[in-house]
């Protein structure tokens, strides 16, 4: 077989799907810290994924453990969040994080969707061949 025969056959290949495997119909990050910093790598994820097209469907950001003070209406990323809400990105809070933290009713931004485990939301997400990120 020649090269651009060859070539061909390759680009079939890589174009059809892997039985057993589900294509990858979004990207779900999940943080659990509360540091800023990794705030600011995760949302500046997003913003390239939503810039470039390279995603094009669905992207959701999991949050659990400590991280979910930063969901607080206060946070100092409040701001951020509110914008990636507006352009489509899912944010879901670990709802028994919540409830363990006690907050106050309405203390959490109002956009944010709960779940009714976090860590049970990533996994469920990777399942349906969601790409997974860990900032």
């Amino acid at each position: 077989m020649h090269k651009p025969a060859l070539a061909g056959v390759l680009v079939l290949l890589l174009a059809c799907p892997v039985p057993g495997r589900a294509a990858t119909t979004g990207v779900v990050f999940q943080i659990s810290t509360t540091q800023i910093a990794s705030w600011k790598v995760a949302m500046h994820n997003v913003h390239n994924l939503e810039a470039t097209g390279v995603n094009g469907h669905n992207i959701e950001i999991v949050v659990l453990g400590p991280a979910i003070r930063i969901l607080l209406k206060g946070s100092p990323v409040a701001t951020d969040l509110t914008r990636l809400h507006a352009s489509g990105v899912t944010i879901d809070a670990c709802r028994a994080t919540v409830r363990r933290a006690g907050f106050a009713p309405g203390a959490v931004l109002p956009f944010v969707r709960y779940v009714r485990s976090g860590i049970a939301e990533v996994v469920r997400r990777e399942r349906e061949g969601w790409a997974y990120i860990r900032p």
